[in-house]
This record gives structure tokens, C-alpha cells and sequence, in this order.
């Protein structure tokens, strides 16, 4: 079992941009004294959406949280949990809830839970709870997530319950605090009915996290030096990277041009197996990269949901998934193509060649 930091942490989901373009073209047992997934009042069909409700995230995450992926199925394939995701964009960026239930779950899975790193023990949930807090609040930059993530054992129940918020990107924007976001999280486990009886005490949020140091094969593969290379950036990138997502920043977001560069690569190992023969449905085939791989263009305002300065110039994004063995990659370029610069069908050859050569 693992946790993913920077995005949307989650055990065996969909990587953020893998989801997002797909997505694009939650009851208990009664042994627990909850309701059954049949017999919920909300009925979805999901039982992580039918233990943690729209109403439960709405009164302790956020009024603005939309179901997500509605159409996706309750178990992704090759998963044993079942999976819920919520999410909403306002001006300071992306905001996302992610419910990981597993109903029963494996003694390996339970065990992995309570060795689960760095985290701090709850009191008042299940018969085992901790939180973690990651991203910004790991010493990550501004252009980090931060991500506070509750873990928790009930029987032969685990859940995980991971909380996304966007660091201040924009000059005088609030920082996430980590203190609330883990009282959010404790409080929608209890109100779904994982409370134990005893009084609930969340441990407080580190005040400074040690800097990431990252362990992901694919910053030792593609470096900085290489991105600004393949796209003619004229300035050197910003790294910040964990065990799952290498990123670059290359100069003025605001300005159009190959400086506007943000580059991301994600990798998920053992991915392949919860990626759905859909996902490889839509966008251009690219042959000669992994043993599958696709391309998807899209863009979006410059403005300040997007994270960067509002101006005439769309935010073209360009997204490479790629499927080697059992692993999965995926690469993503957000840039301002400018009148005067590489075109977008030159950003996307570029594009294209960096990534074949990444052997991951």
C-alpha cells in the first residue's frame, strides 16, 4: 500500500493527469453497526462514496466539492478498494478529496497501514488511525500540493481518506494550514461512523517539514538540463520531486514562450494494471515510445485558476501516458505557445522526442 504526495495521494488510483483526461472525453458493514452499502441512504453503488457522503464533504471539506469520475467503476481494475473522488477549482488552483475503502481488506494490506511511515497517530477512530502531512507541507515549494492523509484500521476494514489542497502559488495568497485540514479529515471518518467511542484527538501538524528529497527514478532520467534543452527554455528549471512526480518550472508563467514551461513526469510502479483499455481510446497513438503510449492536447484560460497570471494567451497542455511493462509514466507540459515561438506542432515533436528517449 502506498501513498501518492504532491497530487491526489492515493493507493493504486490513476495518476492526476491520467485521471483528469479520461474523466474529460460512500456505507459500512452492519458488524459495525452502520449502514450496508445497499442500504444507504445515498445508494451510489460505491461504497467509499456511500460511507464518505457529498453531504460529509461538504459540512467538513469544502461546500464547492463535486463527485468526480461518476462513470469510472467502484474498484478500478486490478484494485481491491474501492474508490470516491471528490474535487473543485477556485482562484488558488485545485482542491481534492480522494476515499479509499476496502471492505475486507487483506492482512498484508492491514499491516502495511499501521507500518505506514511518518505518521502520527490519531486517537478516536477505528482500532488504528494516523495522519500524514505531505507536499507543502513536507518542505515542498509553493507550487506544491499540500496533502494531509488519514489512515485507519477497523476490523478487517481499512480506509484512507486523502485530502488535496493547492499551495499559495499566487503572490499574497493564503497558505494551506495543516492543523485544519487534519481535523477536516478526522471529523468526516467519525461522521461516517468510524469514531470508536473514546474522545477524538488529532496530533497537531509539523510547524516545517523537512524538504523533500525524492526517490523518483524518473528525475534521475530526465533532468532539468534536459527539459530546458528539448524546448529551448532560456532559463534554468526549478525542481521539486517525490516518490511519485518529477516537476520543472522555467521562468515567467505569465510570459509566452518556452520559459512558460511547466514540465511534470509521474510514475506509478506497477500502474499499468489500474489503467482501463479506455484511456487509450481518445488522443494520438505515439508508436515507438514504451510498449503503449498516447498523447492528449488540450488547453485551458491563463487566469488565476489556472495558477499563473491571466492574459490573452491560452495554456496549451500536451500529456504523454506511456505503459512499459507493468510500470506507468505520464509526462505533461503546460506552456504558453507564443506568436513569435515554437509552434504548437514543434512544441509537440519536441515533446515527443524528450519522451522517447526516457527509458523508465
Amino acid at each position: 500500500m502506498r501513498t501518492r504526495r504532491p497530487q491526489f495521494p492515493r493507493k493504486n488510483l490513476l495518476p492526476v493527469a491520467a485521471l483528469a483526461l479520461v474523466l474529460a472525453g460512500c456505507a459500512q458493514p452492519t458488524a459495525h453497526g452502520g449502514p450496508t452499502p445497499s442500504s444507504s441512504s445515498s445508494g451510489s453503488g460505491n461504497p467509499a462514496c456511500d460511507l464518505i457522503t457529498p453531504g460529509i464533504v461538504a459540512a467538513r471539506i469544502g461546500p464547492g466539492l463535486s463527485r468526480v469520475g461518476q462513470q469510472m467503476p467502484a474498484k478500478p481494475p486490478g484494485s481491491r478498494d474501492y474508490e470516491c473522488a471528490y474535487s473543485s477549482k477556485t482562484g488558488s488552483g485545485l482542491t481534492g478529496f480522494t476515499v479509499v475503502f476496502a471492505s475486507p481488506a487483506s492482512a498484508e494490506d492491514i499491516a502495511q497501514v499501521k507500518k505506514t511511515p511518518d505518521c502520527a497517530q490519531v486517537t478516536g477512530i477505528g482500532d488504528f488511525a494516523c495522519l500524514q502531512w505531505t507536499g507543502y507541507f513536507g518542505g515542498g515549494d509553493p507550487h506544491t500540493s499540500a496533502n494531509a492523509v488519514l489512515m485507519a484500521v477497523r476490523g478487517d476494514e481499512t480506509l484512507q481518506l486523502h485530502y488535496v489542497a493547492p499551495g499559495p502559488l499566487l503572490p499574497g495568497s493564503a497558505a494551506p494550514d495543516g492543523n485544519t485540514m487534519a481535523h477536516a479529515v478526522a471529523a468526516a471518518a467519525v461522521d461516517a461512523g468510524w469514531g470508536n467511542g473514546s474522545a477524538l484527538s488529532v496530533p497537531p501538524a509539523p510547524p516545517v517539514g523537512a524538504p523533500l528529497t525524492g526517490d523518483n527514478p524518473l528525475c534521475a532520467l530526465v533532468s532539468a538540463d534536459a527539459v530546458k534543452h528539448a524546448f529551448g527554455a532560456t532559463v534554468q528549471g526549478h525542481s521539486t520531486s517525490d516518490s511519485v512526480d518529477c516537476r520543472y518550472t522555467f521562468g515567467d508563467p505569465g510570459v509566452p514562450g518556452p520559459d512558460s514551461l511547466i514540465f511534470t513526469a509521474e510514475f506509478q510502479k506497477g500502474g499499468a494494471a489500474s489503467l482501463p483499455d479506455s484511456a487509450f481510446t481518445h488522443g494520438q497513438r505515439i508508436d515507438g515510445v514504451g510498449d503503449r503510449a498516447v498523447l492528449f492536447t488540450s488547453s485551458v484560460p491563463a487566469g488565476p485558476k489556472s495558477g499563473r497570471p491571466a492574459g490573452d494567451v491560452p495554456i496549451t497542455i500536451l500529456s504523454i501516458m506511456v505503459v512499459r511493462g507493468q510500470n506507468l509514466a505520464t509526462f505533461t507540459v503546460e506552456v504558453l505557445i507564443s506568436p513569435t515561438g515554437p509552434s504548437l506542432e514543434q512544441t509537440r515533436d519536441e515533446f515527443i522526442s524528450l519522451v522517447r528517449g526516457i527509458d523508465f
